[in-house]
């Protein structure tokens, strides 16, 4: 087994029990393909954090720096977003304490995007503008999973209207791929689009296992012959996407994107594989290489 894992002796990887991780591999390579399912986030996960030194947007962003959105529409989303990221990384408020002030931005910024009137079309011309960008590799890795029928859920906090229209323009939007995210919805009443905030909850980096617990459609259920689970996040929070899930062997690959000196030792305390500064998806595309063969 040491001999194939090669692509984790790499200088950005670090792991902090290389025991449990072999094993879990050797898990995941017994149960092969059929036993495997995937759950990632996407912001900064399945898309860069940056090219080359420039800071790539966030699907928020991608929506704020559309050209045809009136301008006091972005300073109040930009300035939302600014006191979102604020009170996220606030390290003297608790969980607790951030949570209600985060759903209210939230609640807060779709309330903009209902007033500015976007219509469904613009998310495409959105994209279509924007830097957003896969890590490299990525769709490869989708690519994989569909050909061998391993399911895969995103569950995100972003805005999946941005996210669908990302997926869709790189042709990922197949059979065994579910999103999860905060989604502006449109229905057609008396021949005239109208947008609405979707009732359910919304999703934010400190509910993800609330969300993954409760899936309306019995997604986990449909899938208890998947025993194998590889999570995919850049936060702590998404940690707790995989709890709606009865997984025997769970493997968790971090990507740390920033504060790499203040973050780094309580990430690998809790990732199993953690990824520092690192725009591809490599390693994930060599373990799938492995489980499918």
């Amino acid at each position: 087994m040491d001999n194939v894992l090669d692509f984790l002796q790499k200088s950005h990887v670090h792991i902090k029990d290389w025991e449990k991780v072999k094993d879990k591999i050797q898990s995941l390579v017994t149960g092969r393909h059929n036993q495997l399912q995937v759950v990632a986030d996407f912001d900064f996960t399945l898309t860069k954090f940056h090219n080359n030194g420039q800071k790539i947007p966030s699907t928020y962003s991608v929506m704020e720096s559309y050209s045809n959105w009136p301008m006091e529409c972005k300073e109040a989303i930009r300035l939302l977003k600014s006191n979102y990221h604020e009170i996220d990384n606030d390290p003297l408020r608790t969980i607790k304490e951030k949570t209600p002030l985060l759903l209210d931005l939230l609640r807060d910024a779709f309330k903009i995007m209902q007033c500015s009137r976007l219509q469904e079309s613009n998310f495409k011309s959105m994209v279509e503008e924007s830097s957003i960008q896969f890590r490299e590799g990525v769709e490869s890795f989708f690519e994989d999973l569909n050909i061998a029928n391993i399911p895969v859920l995103i569950i995100s906090a972003g805005l999946g209207n941005i996210i669908l229209e990302v997926l869709s323009k790189h042709s990922l939007l197949k059979n065994n791929l579910k999103v999860i995210a905060n989604h502006v919805k449109y229905y057609q009443i008396d021949d005239e689009i109208t947008d609405a905030v979707s009732s359910r909850q919304f999703v934010h980096p400190y509910n993800k296992d609330v969300i993954s617990s409760r899936l309306s459609d019995g997604y986990f259920e449909n899938l208890s012959h998947c025993k194998n689970m590889i999570l995919l996040g850049d936060s702590l929070g998404d940690l707790h996407m995989s709890c709606g899930a009865a997984a025997n062997t769970l493997l968790t690959i971090g990507f740390l994107n920033e504060k790499i000196e203040q973050s780094l030792a309580n990430y690998t305390e809790h990732f199993d594989i953690v990824l520092v500064d690192d725009q591809t998806f490599n390693v994930p595309n060599s373990l799938i290489k492995l489980v499918v063969g």
